[in-house]
Order: structure tokens, then sequence, then C-alpha cells
């Protein structure tokens, strides 16, 4: 009986000592709030690194705009210093330009930058004027990171990640925040991200989705609805008594101020729900200086360690945090088998101008990196906002769902423009440009442009380019013209007179596109022009004459940028040949062509230019060829010297003083240019002992209408002179 008692009680004690442990609570899930706030949202990254330090397990993470970002690349188990690497490789000037790598567009869409057009649409619609939704389209954005699982995961919901994932956008028809929790999970992060007047909204379930910063920039509430004990919150924008970065209050200061402060009335309440919160200070970091990413890292951990006392309680051993992250470790996702490939979203564009630039075919693997390459081949088309992709579920794979979103103003689209060129040897030039264009109006992709140009050249030119098989190698494009300007005549310095041509008709060009980098025409061209004096030059005769001609060229352009090169290099030759046999009135034949490269290294550019021209039989005056001005005899006032033939060749650099490497952010440059040449009555009197040499030294400034440029120039002349030009195209030769 006293064994039985003594056992009880042992037991008893047993129970009374293992109770505690037995009953002990486990670890609390921990929730991350990471906060929108642009270039500032980098910060996120650096509170990654130290919370990975402290080894502090976050079990769901909520993110609204650049915290989405950051947020979809941990859920999808991305170490940390991995998240860092990706972030500090990024080229964010390449990625916020919109439009795809000029070296690798058609030769047919390198053609649409060669005139002082901005950077600017509209569009002509039913309802009236259409105009952009956004300033940037974000399209390189969708896909700057090199990582199938973002594209590829989450289609069986943002719960089936490492780490389970919201993104928070704003419904823009009725104000509500909405939390994105499944499908394609870069569009939900995009839709999170889609700053007002920045990025077009995204259109997600029949919503139309815009930056979640509108109603919820710390997702609190999403992450505790996750399921979260504890949560973690980061605000990265801006705090009270936080400081304008050059500390002057003025207009542009106060309005932003105002809006932080509005903004500030949404964080507060946020911040007050949140266990931890994390509020990092980033001043000196504007909103879109994305340059700044290591300030940003480092302020996110400067955060972090100013609650460190808050957090370690969270904190789990060395080897639990090591399973722990161990169990959110990356799960690549295997490439889903395609079953059928589709497009939808289309009302202007016939879908096989799509599905034709799509190599993916049914009963593949999907080859991610591949498709990357055909969706920036329907970018290029020029009709869309973006091109995107699902993968929703069909039989034993996936359907490969190309979703488009074709710009609100189609079908037509109008750009404006405008240059301008003076020294103070010439009067200024003015001109004003407007195209109107619509594109792929059939399956081939034929289009229309129609050109005009009002000011010191009075011009229109309307062609259509007709693509005559599906691979969009021959083509045919008829068009019309009519042209007035006057052109001055000089003595050396002195201006004796000008006359003015007046010029119309039309022309038939076939063609042939080799590749994506050059193009060959032959064209019939058909009309009239007419010249005669104006007042102060008499000698010049009076005379109309029939214009029937054949027109060939060969072009060739791999440059970056066709207004200031930075690489590659462009040229083309041409020949005007004027017959009776075709129905003109002359018999004579002129040849050009021109030559223009560029390289950097580093901040400097170096630049070179050549061209040349002769010509033979019957040539009249209003063909000969002109030069003068700034890199066409640098000093000598602009087409003041003229002839049968001519030749030219120069190089230059220019040095990168300043600029903000983002989209619309003026870069300013200063630099030198050298250059010799001459032009000649006769071919046979070329020669480069009769040539004349000329220098510059500008400053040029790239801005979004264009680059604007002012310098002085001299030449072995012995002619000085200052330039200002706007808009004028380095890459264009002078002699068209």
């Amino acid at each position: 009986m006293l064994g039985r008692v003594a056992t009880g009680i042992l037991a008893a004690l047993i129970l009374l000592i293992a109770a505690p442990t037995a009953g002990a609570e486990d670890p609390p899930t921990i929730g991350l709030a990471l906060g929108g706030g642009g270039a500032r949202g980098l910060a996120h990254v650096g509170v990654l690194l130290r919370l990975d330090e402290l080894r502090i397990p976050v079990h769901y993470i909520a993110g609204t705009s650049m915290g989405a970002v950051v947020g979809a690349e941990a859920a999808l188990g991305f170490p940390p210093a991995e998240i860092e690497r990706m972030a500090l490789s990024v080229d964010w000037r390449h990625l916020m330009a919109d439009r795809p790598d000029r070296r690798q567009l058609t030769y047919r869409r390198k053609t649409d930058s060669r005139n002082s057009l901005w950077p600017f649409e509209f569009g002509i619609t039913r309802q009236g004027l259409g105009l952009q939704r956004g300033f940037l389209f974000g399209q390189k954005f969708t896909y700057v990171f090199n990582e199938p699982d973002l594209y590829t995961a989450g289609y069986d919901g943002f719960d089936a990640l490492p780490i389970p994932f919201r993104a928070v956008a704003t419904d823009l028809e009725t104000g509500e925040a909405v939390v994105l929790d499944q499908d394609n999970l870069m569009r939900a992060v995009r839709a999170s991200m889609a700053a007002s007047g920045a990025f077009p909204p995204v259109e997600i379930d029949g919503r139309t989705l815009v930056d979640g910063y509108l109603r919820t920039m710390v997702p609190v509430d999403a992450v505790r609805d996750m399921g979260a004990d504890k949560v973690i919150a980061v605000h990265v924008g801006w705090s009270p008594g936080e400081l304008p970065p050059a500390g002057v209050w003025n207009v542009p200061t106060i309005v932003l101020q105002a809006n932080y402060i509005l903004t500030w009335a949404n964080v507060a309440p946020d911040l007050a729900l949140a266990d931890v919160p994390i509020a990092v200070s980033l001043p000196d970091v504007p909103l879109f200086d994305f340059t700044q990413a290591e300030t940003a890292i480092a302020a996110g951990r400067q955060a972090v360690d100013a609650q460190r006392e808050a957090l370690l309680p969270l904190a789990l051993s060395q080897e639990d945090y090591a399973r722990w992250r161990a169990s959110v470790g990356r799960r690549r996702v295997a490439a889903p088998i395609i079953t059928r490939v589709s497009v939808e979203n289309l009302r202007h564009v016939d879908e096989r101008s799509v599905l034709g630039r799509i190599r993916q075919v049914p009963g593949d693997t999907l080859d991610f990196a591949g498709l990357v390459r055909d969706l920036d081949r329907v970018f290029e088309l020029g009709t869309f906002e973006s091109v995107e992709f699902s993968l929703p579920a069909n039989g034993a794979g996936r359907e490969l769902l190309i979703q488009p979103v074709e710009k609100p103003y189609l079908p037509w689209v109008v750009n404006f423009g405008a240059s301008y060129r003076m020294n103070y040897q010439n009067r200024g030039q003015i001109q004003f440009l407007g195209r109107l264009a619509r594109r792929e109006i059939n399956r081939f992709g034929g289009e229309f442009r129609g050109d005009l140009a009002l000011g010191s050249l009075h011009s229109v030119h309307a062609e259509f380019y007709q693509p005559l098989d599906p691979s969009r190698t021959l083509f045919m494009a008829p068009g019309v013209f009519w042209a007035s300007h006057d052109e001055t005549v000089f003595d050396g310095s002195y201006q004796l007179g000008s006359y003015r041509t007046d010029s119309r008709g039309g022309h038939v060009d076939l063609g042939l596109n080799l590749g994506r980098i050059a193009e060959v025409r032959a064209g019939w061209w058909r009309g009239e022009i007419h010249s005669e004096a104006q007042a102060g030059f008499p000698d010049v005769p009076t005379r109309t004459d029939e214009i029937g001609a054949l027109h060939l060229t060969l072009g060739f352009d791999r440059l970056d940028d066709s207004a200031i090169p930075h690489q590659g290099l462009a040229g083309s030759l041409r020949a005007w040949l004027a017959r009776p046999s075709l129905g003109d009135d002359l018999d004579f034949g002129r040849y050009w062509g021109h030559l223009v490269g560029a390289a950097s290294v580093g901040k400097w550019i170096v630049q070179m230019r050549a061209q040349g021209g002769s010509s033979e039989g019957d040539l009249p005056y209003y063909h000969d060829f002109l030069m003068g001005g700034l890199r066409d005899i640098t000093g000598v006032a602009d087409g003041s010297l003229r002839g049968r033939a001519f030749a030219m060749g120069g190089a230059g650099v220019l040095y990168h003083l300043a600029g903000l490497k983002l989209p619309y952010m003026p870069q300013w440059y200063l630099g030198g240019w050298m250059d010799v040449g001459n032009t000649w009555q006769e071919p046979e009197q070329a020669t480069w002992r009769d040539t004349y040499w000329g220098g510059a030294i500008t400053l040029l400034v790239e801005t979004p209408l264009g680059p604007i440029e002012t310098g002085y120039g001299h030449s072995s002349i012995g002619r000085n002179t200052i330039y200002l030009q706007a808009g004028i195209q380095f890459a264009q030769p002078f002699n068209p």
C-alpha cells in the first residue's frame, strides 16, 4: 500500500515538473509588412539582411509598391544576400526606359527616332484626343529579373510560396485597397507599384489597379490577416520632421512636403497597429533616385538596429533558425509543358501579328528566356503599353496566354516635335514637326505614316508601308510628297541672296529588310520641282523641271541612340538617278553617303562622322551639296559651302558632367569636336589639299525633348561663331 502511495506521489511530482514544458507556447509567427517609397524601398533589402543576422524568422510577407518588389523576392526563398546582389546589379536607367534596346529593333522602328520628335504620344479615337496613362509603360521592369520563378510561381496561390505573400494595390475606380494573393506574381507586383502618372494601371480580374500606397502605405492589416502573431512594419517614406534634401522651402518642396503629410495620415495608424514599427530615415534619397541603392540598404540596417531591443525577443536559437531558413529555401518551380498558345485583349491589332512573334509551340517545355525575347518583339510593334503572359491550367500542362495591353488611344497615334538651329553668321532656323501614324493595319504589319513640317522647311510626306510576306522581309512603300523651302547662297561669309524651291509628286518603293540591322530600297519618283530667285539674287533662273528618277538606298543602323549615340555604328549609301527615260527633264546622277560611330569608356563618349558625295551629268543648282555648321566644317556658316562634290570627316568627345541616370532626367556633357572637309564645283577638282578644318567646344544637355547644345566654333577660314541648337540629331546626315 505504501509502495503504491509513493509511486503515485512520484508520478505527480514528475507531472508537475514536466507540466511547464508540455504547456509551453510555440514561438510566435512573425509577419513582415514592407511599405512603399520608390527608390527608398531598397532599404527593405537592408532590413532583410539585418533580420537574417539577428536570426529573426519571417513567416508571412505583405508589401506595397517597392515593398512588394522586395517582398516577392523574399517570399520565393531568395536569401537576403542574393536579393542585395540583384538590387545592386540592376541598371535602373535602362530599366525605367520604355523603349527596347534600340540596337535590337527592326530597321523600320529605328527610323521612327531619326526626327526631332518628343517622346510623348497622343491618339485620335472616336471619343476625341487620347493621352498616355503614364509617362512610363514599365515593360522592361516586368522582366528585369532573370528568375523564372518570379513569373511561373504563384498560379496556385501565393500561400504556396516558400513564405506566404500578399501584394497590395488600389482599385482606381472605387478607391478600395485590393490584396492580391494569386495568379501572376510579377503582374501583382506591377499593380502594387503602378504609381499614378508614372506607370499605367494594371488590369487584374476586371479591376483597374494602381499603386497600393494610395490606401495602404504599410500593409499591417494584410499581414495580420494572413495569421501573423507579431508584425514588424517597415516604413521607408517621409516621417514628421524630415526636411527636403536641399533644406530649402520653395514651390516644389512645399508641394512635395504637403503630399508627404497627407500620406502620413494613412501611415501613422498602420504603424500604430504593428508590434515592432521600423521607420527608415532617408532624407537625402529622392523617390526616383535608384542610383543610391547602397545608401538605402545601409539605412535599412541602421533602422533595424534602432529597434534591436524590441526585436531580440523574436530571435531563434542558431539551430532553430537554421531549420527555419532551410524550410523556406528556394523551391524551384518546374517549367511547365505548354499545351496551347493563345492571345487576348486585342481590338486594333491582328492576333497573327502577335502569335507570329511567339516561338513557343504546344508540346514544348516553357523556355522562359526565349519567351521574354518573344515578348520584347511583340512590344516593339509600338502598339502596346505592356505585353505580359499567364499560365492558366490546361489539361496536363499549362496554356501560354499572351496578354498584351493595347495603348488606349489607338488606332491613330500622333507625335509632335521641334528643332532650332542658329549661329550668329545665319538667321535662326526653327522647325515644327508632326506625325500621324497607324500601325499593324493588317496581319503582315502594314502601316501608314504621315509627316508634316512647318518652319524653315514646309513639307508633307505620306507613305503606306506594306510588308509582302509574313516574315516582313520584302515590302512595298508607295507615297506622296510636297515641300517648299528657301536656300541662302553665300560668297564666302557674305550672303548674296536666296532662292526658293517647291516640289511635289509621288513615289513607289520596293525594299528588302536585311535582318534587323539594314534595309535596301529602290524607288521610282515622279513629280515636278519649281525654283526661282528671291530678293537680292537675280542670277538664279526661274525654272520648272519634271522629276523622273530612280532613288536607291542602302542603310544600316546599330546605334544605341539616334540623338546622342554612346555605342554603335550607322551609315547609308544613296543614289539619285535622274533620266529622261524615267520621265525627268534632265540627265544626271547624284551619289552620297554617311557613316556615324560612337564608343563609350566610363564617363567619356567618343564620336566620329564621315560623309561624302559626288555627281555627274547636268546637275541643277538646287541639287548642289551643301555644307557648313556644327560638325559639318565647324565655324563656317550653315550651308555656306556648296558644290557638285563634297567630303568631310570629323571626331569628338563628350564628357558626362552631371545628371541622375534616370528617364527624363537632364544629362550634362562638355564636349570638343574637330573636322576637316570642303565642297568642290566639279568632282575631279576634289583633293584633301584643298580642305578647311574646324573645331568647337560645346556644352550639351540631353533633355526629354531632345538635345540642346551651345558652343563656340572656329575654322581655318578665319571665321568664328557661337552655336545654339536644339533637337538636331547627330546621327542624321546633313545632306539627305
